[in-house]
Order: C-alpha cells, then sequence, then structure tokens
C-alpha cells in the first residue's frame, strides 16, 4: 500500500471557503437522495467537511463517515452535536475496519482518484465490499480525462480569489503537470492568504490518478462487486462524448 498524505491543517481551514465558489453542487442532489432513499445504514467515504454529511443528518438519515484526514473531520465535528461524533472515523478506506455494514456505501467528488497504486485500487473496491450488507449499493464519481489539459497542464491558475472570513482574503494558486504513462497527475496548490495584516503562503502537492471506462469496468470486474451501470452524468445519462463525469454504481451480490 502506498502512503497517502491527508489533506493539510491549512487546506481543511479553507476547504469550504474554496469550493462553496468553484464546486457546482452538481451531483449534491444525486447522492442526497440516495441516502434518503436508503433503508438501512449509510457511509461517505471521503467525507471531508460534511458538503453532504451534515445536510443527510439533518434530514434524519442514520448516516455514518470516514476521512483519511483528521483536520478535515475535525472540521466537520464543528458543525455537528457532539453526541454524533461517534459516527465519524478517521481511517483509510483500503484497509478500514468498521462495527457496521452498510445498505449504502458513497464516494463522491473523485475520492479514488486519491489512490495511485492498482493494488490499493483493488483492495479498497473489496473493503467497501466487506462492508457492504448483501444486496447494498457503492456508488462513486470519477472525471472523465480531458485529454487536452493533460498534454497541456496548468501552469500557476489562480481558481479562487476571495474572502474566508468578514475582511480576510485568500488566494489560491494551482498548476498540475501529466504523467501520462502512469496517469497521474501531479498538482501543486499554493494557498496564500491574510490574518492579522500578515501575508501567509503554504503549498501542498498531491498526486491524482485519472482512469478511463474500460479500466474502470475491468478493476471491479477482478473485485468482489457486482458493476451495475456506470453513468455519464449526475441525471443517470448514458455515457457519450460530451460526458464530464463517470458515476458508477456496484453492488455486493
Amino acid at each position: 500500500m502506498k502512503a497517502r498524505e491527508p489533506y493539510p491543517g491549512f487546506v481543511a481551514r479553507f476547504y469550504d471557503a474554496v469550493y462553496s465558489h468553484i464546486r457546482s453542487g452538481v451531483d449534491t442532489a444525486f447522492f442526497l437522495e440516495e441516502i434518503a432513499a436508503t433503508k438501512g445504514k449509510a457511509l461517505e467515504i471521503g467525507v471531508g467537511t460534511g458538503r453532504l454529511f451534515v445536510e443527510a443528518l439533518k434530514n434524519g438519515a442514520d448516516v455514518y463517515g470516514l476521512d483519511l484526514s483528521e483536520s478535515m473531520i475535525g472540521k466537520l465535528k464543528e458543525k455537528i452535536p457532539p453526541e454524533q461524533h461517534n459516527r465519524l472515523w478517521v481511517q483509510d478506506a483500503v484497509d478500514m475496519r468498521l462495527p457496521y455494514r452498510f445498505s449504502l456505501v458513497i464516494a463522491p467528488f473523485r475520492v479514488l482518484s486519491h489512490l495511485t497504486a492498482v493494488e490499493d485500487q483493488i483492495k479498497c473496491l473489496n473493503s467497501v465490499w466487506s462492508h457492504l450488507e448483501t444486496g447494498g449499493r457503492f456508488i462513486f464519481d470519477l472525471y472523465v480525462p480531458n485529454l487536452g489539459l493533460l498534454l497541456s497542464g496548468i501552469s500557476d491558475k489562480t481558481d479562487f480569489e476571495g474572502e474566508y472570513e468578514p475582511g480576510k482574503r485568500l488566494r489560491r494558486v494551482t498548476s498540475m503537470k501529466a504523467d501520462l504513462i502512469n496517469q497521474i497527475s501531479h498538482v501543486r496548490m499554493d494557498y496564500i492568504w491574510d490574518d492579522e495584516g500578515t501575508e501567509h503562503r503554504q503549498s501542498w502537492d498531491f498526486a491524482m490518478r485519472y482512469y478511463f471506462r474500460y479500466e474502470i469496468e475491468h478493476l471491479i470486474r477482478v473485485s468482489k462487486l457486482r458493476l451495475d451501470a456506470i453513468y455519464g452524468d449526475y441525471r443517470r445519462n448514458a455515457l457519450d462524448q460530451d460526458s464530464k463525469d463517470f458515476v458508477v454504481v456496484c453492488s455486493r451480490s
């Protein structure tokens, strides 16, 4: 298993401020509807700061969350009552050991892209299988690779600039270079913010694996899961040339 770095504290600190602006929320209704339709327990892998989890919990779902990053879980705990903190775990989905089986497991917002090694991808799929009830489903998404962007890369692009608190500014600058042979995007994000009149800057370097359609199908077939469908968007439309997302539905027979 390759070591994965959890989200650093400064990324967790600014996560909501950044992604409330640059993430469209196109997947929100889809995943919340799937959780609401689940009769048993639901687990969100990569729960982060609770973009979906908090709303699902408010809606009365029997929902649980797992994340590799203690700092992200810490931000989420600030949003929910202390008596609900036992619904959250800091663990790696590749070898998670949880006390329940679930009717639904979700891994939204490209969680599996953080698994760059094939052995970890298969281990994660099988770990999910072992935590599903018979008939339970696993739903995750991945982005459809933009070949032009992979070839050209990204150089010092400001993808967020605004306030993270009233009167306090934040800017995020992103660069990306793709390793085409190993299907890995090497990403660097620079966070520049002011606090008490002083400018601060910290960088985060990480790798993201990108996947193609038949690779996804093959990974699931060599795992214990059964592939039910791959959609091209969150409205369950078929994959086509204009699809931006893989929305993958699997189950435990």
